[in-house]
């Protein structure tokens, strides 16, 4: 996702209201005491992999047309030492920290893992062979297929990037083989990604009619990049499915009364559904150690946008920043329309959620109920032993080192 929309139950509320009243708490202090991190931290370190939802400013060091956050007003509810750690800039599509944040300090961190492309500049790119805290390497307005986003780094090349990442750290000698394996399997790895796809329909490219057989696609090719992702070691992994896409400001624009599309809708629960459905066989089929969660925006957002009271915040249609009906007509910009009372908002602009939706979102992936993290929760997903890649051997007495 980037700055415009190219892309396009009782038992259900009483579940959110179980967690309402500690979300709200854990986001009000989140927002007080923006860049702490959460206390002892659980994993060595984060590996993510996305789009604008988690990406902290890979594209700042992309030429155009790849897509970069307007700051101000981006950012401007992120601690300036938060920005200048990122190489100068918040790169990021919301008013502070963005989802990958959110996530990064409920394990122990201040904030996401510096952009990857700002740890390859020099005196930064030790960093990486070290595996020091970890790398981000979503790329706004990225899909998970390739063609999808002009001028970003697509899933496929992020993948292949920490690719070169764990090559670099082989080579270097900094850690041997058997302890960036042990590391890499204690880590926590992130993917978000899917919402930019749906360009595919918008622009014209897939008809509407092919969406099931395209979306099909989308997941196998998803499931394909995760496959790499433990081949490299990855054995800790949380994955968020895609927004109630018909919700978004931008899509309720031309409905009547500004109400959510169903079709839109519609198609992000397909995705949803086909994801868990595929990734708990190929789980089972060929990732025998890998530990995941799939946390959910969709459910997340939708049932905040119900029930916005339990959720501590008011607005869940209009965009915070922006121009227009809805404030979702024109990009969010430092000439647009700006609200006072972002925490109050559900959307920053016509596509991205505020920080106080992501830390609602994060704090249910955590501890809410199944409904928004399964097959276990993102508190379980920290907390299982790692499989050790460094073990010995059986029949050897030898021990792996950190």
């Amino acid at each position: 996702m980037a700055g415009e929309r190219r892309w396009s139950t009782a038992a259900a509320a009483a579940g959110w209201l179980r967690v309402a009243a500690v979300v709200v708490a854990a986001a009000s202090a989140a927002s007080s005491a923006a860049g702490e991190g959460g206390g002892r931290q659980t994993v060595p370190a984060m590996y993510v992999f996305g789009d604008s939802l988690v990406d902290v400013g890979n594209n700042d060091f992309l030429p155009p047309p790849a897509p970069r956050p307007p700051e101000p007003p981006c950012g401007i509810d992120l601690p300036p030492e938060a920005a200048a750690a990122d190489g100068g800039g918040g790169g990021r599509f919301t008013n502070g920290f963005n989802l990958a944040d959110v996530i990064a300090q409920h394990v122990g961190f201040k904030k996401s893992p510096p952009a990857y492309l700002s740890l390859t500049t020099p005196g930064r790119d030790g960093e990486l062979r070290r595996g020091l805290v970890g790398a981000n390497y979503a790329s706004s307005g990225s899909g998970i297929l390739d063609f999808i986003g002009n001028g970003t780094i697509s899933l496929g090349e992020q993948v292949k990037l920490f690719t070169k990442t764990k090559d670099a750290m082989v080579t270097a000698g900094e850690v041997d083989g058997e302890s960036i394996d042990n590391l890499l399997s204690q880590s926590l790895f992130i993917t978000c990604t899917g919402g930019n796809d749906y360009n595919a329909f918008t622009d014209g490219i897939v008809p509407v009619s092919d969406a099931p057989a395209f979306i099909a696609h989308m997941v196998v090719t998803y499931i394909k990049h995760i496959k790499t992702l433990y081949n490299l070691g990855a054995r800790r992994l949380g994955i968020l499915d895609v927004l109630p896409l018909g919700c978004l400001p931008i899509s309720r624009v031309p409905m009547e009364n500004g109400s959510c599309s169903g079709a839109d809708n519609w198609q992000a629960r397909l995705f949803n559904r086909l994801l868990r459905r595929e990734m708990a066989a190929a789980a089972t089929a060929s990732m025998p150690d890998l530990v995941y969660s799939i946390g959910s925006i969709y459910y997340t957002f939708y049932d905040m946008i119900k029930n916005p009271s339990s959720a501590g915040v008011r607005e869940v249609a209009r965009a915070c920043c922006g121009d227009g009906k809805l404030n979702a007509e024109a990009d969010c910009s430092a000439t647009t329309h700006l609200c006072p009372d972002r925490d109050n908002y559900i959307f920053w602009d016509k596509v991205h959620g505020t920080q106080a939706a992501y830390h609602n979102c994060v704090h249910a992936f955590f501890h809410g109920s199944p409904r928004y993290a399964e097959p276990i929760s993102f508190t379980q997903l920290v907390a299982s032993p790692a499989v050790d890649l460094g073990r010995p051997s059986p029949g050897t007495n030898r021990t792996a080192r950190i």
